[in-house]
C-alpha cells in the first residue's frame, strides 16, 4: 500500500515560507531605505543637474531681464513637472526675481540662514518639507552667472544678480523621482506576502492533503480490489456472458457474479447494497462472500435467502440489500431463482422475442426481521438471454428530467434478442449514455447480460 510521507513537503514548505519572510523583511528594509535616504540624495542630484541647466541656459541665451528668466524657468518647470515641485531664483539681496510650477502657491518662506550660507559662502543646503501631495526635498544652490547685469524685480533700475535656486523635489507619489523603484519594490513585497502566506496555508492544510493522497490511493486499490471480485467473461466460462459495472464514486455497493457450484449448476448472482461510496462497497464485499458460502449449502433458495437475511439482520439494522440469486443448469435447462426485493431481471427468447419477467422471491435483505422467501424453478423454452440490472440504470436521467425506465429498456432489450451477451451489453449502455447527455449516472449502474441455452446431449433431469 502506497503511503504519503510529508517530511520532505514540510521541508520544502517550510524553507519556502522562511525564505519568502526573508524575502518580506529584505524588501521592506530596502523600500523604506530608499524612499529616505537614496530619495533624498537622488533628489540633492536632481537639483544639481537642474541647477547646472539653469546656468548652462542663463550663459547660452545672454538671458538679462526678469521676464525671460521668468519664461526660462516655467520652461524647465513645466519639462520636469513630474519630479519638479517649483523652482526659485533669489537675487544676491535675499529677494525672489522669478518663481514657476505646479506648486509655487504652496511654497514656504525660505529659511533666511539658508540663503544667507548660499549668497556668502555658496553652501549647498536643503531640507524636506511635507505637503498635502507628500514630502518634497527643497534644496537650496548657488548659482554662476556670469551673464549680462539684470534689473532687479525689487528695485527697477538697480542692477542685480541672480545667486541662488531654490528647487522642490518630490520625493514620493507618482512625482517622486524613485517612484519606478519603490513601485517595484511594493509589487515585490506583495509578492512575498503573497507566497509567506501561500506558504504558511500549505503547512496548514498538509495533513488534511497527505491524508486525502493516502485516502485516494486507498480508494483505487479498494476499486482494484473490487473489480477483481467480477468474474471474467473468458473461452472457458460454461456459459457466454458479459457486464459491466461502474459505481458512482471510487468504489459502490452493486456487483454482479457467475461461478460453478458442485451440483453442476452455474450460480447468477446480481446485488445491490444501499448507498454509495465506501460504505456501501465494505457491505457488497460481506454480502459477495456470504453468497459464495451459501451456495455449497444443500438447502432451497428460499431457505439459503432466509439466512442470509438474518446474518445481515445481525451486522446492520440500517443498510440492505436487493438481491437477483439463481442456478441455472447448462444440462436440463432449468433454471431456479429467488429474487430478494431486487428489480425483476427480464428473460427474453432469442427466437420469439417474448420478454418475461423474473419477481419471485421476497423483500429485501438485512431489514426485515423473520421476512420469508420464495424460490422459482422454470424450464426455459429454447435459447434464452437473461438481463439483470440495478437501479442506476432504470434512474438514470436525461437532461429534461425524464427517467430511462421499462419505457426505453424494454424495446432495445427485444431489439437485440439473439445477439451475443457482450453486444447486447454494449448496446445498452450506449444508450444509456447517449439517453443522459452530458449528464452523469446518480447511481451506481450495473447490467449483467447471460445466454442460457442447453449444453448438448442435455436431458430433461429435475434439479
Amino acid at each position: 500500500m502506497q503511503h504519503y510521507k510529508p517530511r520532505w513537503f514540510q521541508l520544502a514548505a517550510t524553507v519556502g515560507a522562511a525564505l519568502a519572510v526573508l524575502l518580506l523583511i529584505e524588501t521592506t528594509l530596502t523600500y523604506r531605505y530608499t524612499s529616505t535616504r537614496i530619495a533624498r540624495d537622488q533628489g540633492y542630484l536632481q537639483a544639481t543637474e537642474d541647477a547646472s541647466s539653469l546656468e548652462h541656459w542663463l550663459r547660452r541665451e545672454q538671458i538679462g531681464t526678469a521676464d525671460r528668466l521668468q519664461h526660462v524657468l516655467a520652461q524647465m518647470a513645466d519639462d520636469r513637472s513630474d519630479e519638479v515641485a517649483w523652482m526659485t531664483v533669489i537675487d544676491g539681496n535675499g529677494q525672489v526675481s522669478a518663481s514657476a510650477g505646479r506648486f509655487a502657491g504652496i511654497r514656504p518662506n525660505p529659511e533666511p540662514q539658508r540663503i544667507q550660507a548660499a549668497l556668502q559662502r555658496a553652501e549647498r543646503s536643503g531640507y524636506v518639507h511635507e505637503t498635502s501631495g507628500g514630502p518634497i526635498l527643497i534644496a537650496v544652490l548657488p548659482i554662476m552667472h556670469d551673464g549680462p547685469r539684470a534689473q532687479s524685480q525689487s528695485t527697477p533700475g538697480e542692477p542685480a544678480d541672480w545667486r541662488v535656486l531654490e528647487i522642490a523635489i518630490h520625493l514620493r507619489g507618482p512625482q517622486g523621482v524613485l517612484h519606478p523603484l519603490r513601485r517595484n519594490l511594493m509589487i515585490s513585497a506583495i509578492a512575498a506576502f503573497a507566497l509567506m502566506a501561500a506558504m504558511i496555508a500549505f503547512l496548514l492544510q498538509l495533513k488534511t492533503y497527505v491524508r486525502g493522497k493516502t485516502l485516494e490511493a486507498q480508494l483505487q486499490q479498494a476499486r482494484a480490489v473490487q473489480r477483481q471480485l467480477l468474474p471474467e467473461a473468458a473461452n472457458q466460462s460454461p456459459i457466454e456472458f458479459a457486464g459491466e459495472c461502474v459505481p458512482a464514486d471510487e468504489v459502490g455497493g452493486d456487483f454482479y457474479d457467475l461461478f460453478p457450484t458442485a451440483r453442476g449448476e452455474i450460480a447468477i448472482v446480481l446485488g445491490d447494497v444501499s448507498g454509495k461510496g465506501l460504505p456501501a462497497a465494505l457491505r457488497m464485499g460481506v454480502v459477495h462472500g456470504a453468497i459464495r458460502a451459501l451456495s455449497l449449502a444443500n438447502e432451497s433458495l428460499a431457505r439459503t435467502a432466509t439466512l442470509l437475511n438474518e446474518l445481515l439482520m445481525e451486522k446492520s439494522s440500517r443498510e440492505f440489500v436487493t438481491l437477483f440469486w439463481g442456478f441455472y443448469d447448462p444440462g436440463t435447462h432449468y433454471l431456479r431463482y429467488v429474487n430478494a426485493g431486487h428489480i425483476p431481471p427480464v428473460l427474453v427468447g432469442s427466437g420469439t422475442g417474448e420478454v418475461r419477467r423474473l419477481e419471485t422471491g421476497g423483500p429485501v435483505l438485512g431489514l426485515l426481521a423473520g421476512a420469508s422467501y420464495a424460490d422459482e424453478r422454470i424450464l426455459l423454452d429454447g435459447e434464452q438471454t437473461l438481463i439483470a440490472y440495478s437501479d442506476g440504470l432504470m434512474e438514470a436521467s436525461s437532461p429534461a428530467g425524464e427517467e430511462f425506465g421499462d419505457a426505453k429498456l424494454l424495446p432495445l432489450i427485444v431489439d437485440t434478442s439473439g445477439k451475443a451477451p457482450k453486444d447486447v451489453l454494449q448496446q445498452i449502455i450506449s444508450e444509456a449514455v447517449r439517453f443522459i447527455g452530458d449528464g452523469e449516472f446518480q447511481d451506481d449502474l450495473t447490467i449483467f447480460v447471460a445466454k442460457l441455452a442447453r449444453s448438448a446431449g442435455g436431458g430433461d433431469t429435475k434439479v
